[in-house]
């Protein structure tokens, strides 16, 4: 009897899926890594995607939601956008926020190819937008994961699954993860299993990571206050990253 509970144990621990580390960043120095990383510029929303609103330094990545004394509404768009993708594996990323109504702030993965067939249904092959830490100021420091796939602006083949996390974590440090694969998405706080998913199909394409902030005058994410949210200096609508890490998976497991 114990050789077959040993057996069974091997057998068991033999069928977890073993990962390679493929993505580091701890943000050391004062400069993101051109290598892995691009900070999108342009008008998104009612706000501007600028390298105005992103600062490395003390090894934090930290994007700034501010406004200018013209009325411009400053945010930060830091992707991995064709310089780095991954495959069904798991990526993580410690994080700390405090968000501003009118503001939502995120940390999460999309594909390059999202709805190209038009069908929900091809979901895997397409990719999916899959949303690992997603807050506004409205969630008063609690936050949100969501995955989405079929096209956007189809209003039969667009679909969603969510859960809420109210508990008001923003103020402090935490690790936010997913792992997938074609049975579905493992989403962890501080390591542990916080949501999972298997309504969702489980991306096979290319996922780039995004690390990103933007802005509304007055929509889902609260409303932006009149006078926006002052200087970078004394914004306090802010997202830092202590490091982002990523693995692919080094066994078959599922797929």
């Amino acid at each position: 009897m114990r050789s077959l509970l040993l057996f069974l144990a091997a057998a068991a621990m033999g069928s977890e899926p073993s990962f390679k580390l493929v993505l580091e960043d701890n943000f050391d120095g004062t400069e993101l890594n051109a290598k892995t990383w691009n900070i999108e510029t342009g008008k998104r929303r009612e706000s501007l995607n600028s390298p105005k609103a992103v600062d490395v330094k003390d090894g934090v990545l930290k994007i700034t939601t501010w406004t200018d004394t013209d009325n411009t509404t400053y945010c930060g768009f830091v992707t991995s956008r064709k310089k780095f993708a991954l495959v069904a594996g798991k990526t993580e990323a410690r994080c700390r926020f405090s968000v501003q109504p009118g503001t939502q702030i995120a940390f999460w993965a999309q594909s390059m190819t999202y709805g190209k067939s038009g069908k929900a249904e091809a979901a895997a092959e397409d990719g999916v937008e899959i949303d690992i830490l997603e807050t506004t100021g409205l969630k008063k420091g609690g936050y949100q994961s969501v995955l989405h796939w079929g096209p956007y602006k189809s209003p039969t083949e667009k679909k969603s699954s969510s859960v809420q996390h109210p508990a008001a974590v923003g103020g402090e440090w935490h690790d936010y993860g997913v792992e997938w694969d074609a049975t579905g998405y493992r989403f962890t706080f501080d390591g542990k299993i916080a949501w999972t998913d298997a309504k969702c199909p489980g991306s096979k394409a290319p996922e780039f990571l995004l690390l990103t902030s933007e802005s509304n005058i007055k929509s889902w994410n609260g409303e932006r206050p009149k006078e926006g949210y002052g200087s970078k200096e004394a914004s306090k609508n802010t997202f830092e990253i202590d490091w982002v890490k990523a693995w692919e998976r080094t066994t078959p497991g599922a797929k």
